[in-house]
């Protein structure tokens, strides 16, 4: 078959090519992302990134290559948030198709639970750095969440809490779109990107999803009784066990 025969593969309207036009992107899909990063509080200038890119170690690559996250204060808590899984696609022949995973992940915690630590330091940060690596290694949470509502996770904490692990050794965490006051999704100029929030489980409400015969049921009746409860969705490490009748 001539070379000009071979089939093309279509990409998506809103991609572009060439590595000008994908910088452009970038710059506006991460401009957009800092602006709605900005709305949730006073966020750090110094963003939280690898020393080494963990995708040159055999871990899963990001969208743009380029991992780290971003440090949000308020008046009584702290959120850490990842900063470019939803950075446009790059592929080998320099086609560049926007809002990568269709997703960040943030979590927020009482400010004493970092106990005057840095946030790198904290247990809170290796729960979100796990999940966000798990969401990239993924590729497709947006599509469970869509279909199911939440997604949870079993994660090797580094410095878990006393009490936080399950018989295993591990800690479940909840994933969900939406908090009251962090909101489900931004916009970008290449359509809305989800912002999903981890609240870290009681073992007793691990064991409560690993037990239902419909999982996806009881992590939506979770995710409520979570929102209804004292601390909603923030990551507190001790507190009483919500779980749904």
């Amino acid at each position: 078959m001539p070379d000009n025969d071979i089939p093309q593969v279509p990409q998506p309207d809103d991609a572009v090519v060439g590595k000008e036009a994908g910088a452009q992107m970038l710059a506006a899909a991460c401009a957009a992302r800092d602006a709605f990063y900005a709305t949730l509080g006073a966020v750090d200038t110094d963003v939280l990134a690898p020393l080494v890119n963990p995708a040159f170690m055999g871990g899963p690559r990001w969208p743009s290559l380029r991992q780290a996250w971003r440090v949000i204060r308020r008046a009584d808590t702290i959120i850490i948030a990842s900063d470019g899984l939803s950075d446009p696609f790059e592929d080998d022949d320099d086609v560049f198709v926007p809002r990568g995973h269709l997703l960040e992940v943030c979590i927020e915690a009482p400010l004493a639970a970092f106990d005057g630590q840095p946030v790198q330091a904290s247990w809170l940060f290796d729960v979100i750095y796990q999940v966000s690596q798990n969401v990239a290694d993924h590729g497709s949470i947006d599509l469970l969440l869509q279909r199911h509502g939440s997604v949870s996770m079993v994660l090797d904490v580094r410095d878990a809490p006393a009490g936080l692990e399950d018989g295993e050794e591990q800690v479940g965490v909840l994933l969900a779109q939406g908090a009251s006051t962090i909101a489900p999704s931004f916009d970008t100029p290449y359509g809305a990107v989800m912002l999903l929030t981890v609240t870290v489980l009681q073992p007793a409400e691990l064991a409560f999803i690993s037990a239902a015969a419909d999982k996806a049921q009881s992590r939506r009746d979770l995710a409520a009784a979570l929102a209804a409860s004292p601390t909603g969705h923030w990551s507190v490490a001790r507190r009483p066990a919500v779980i749904p009748r």
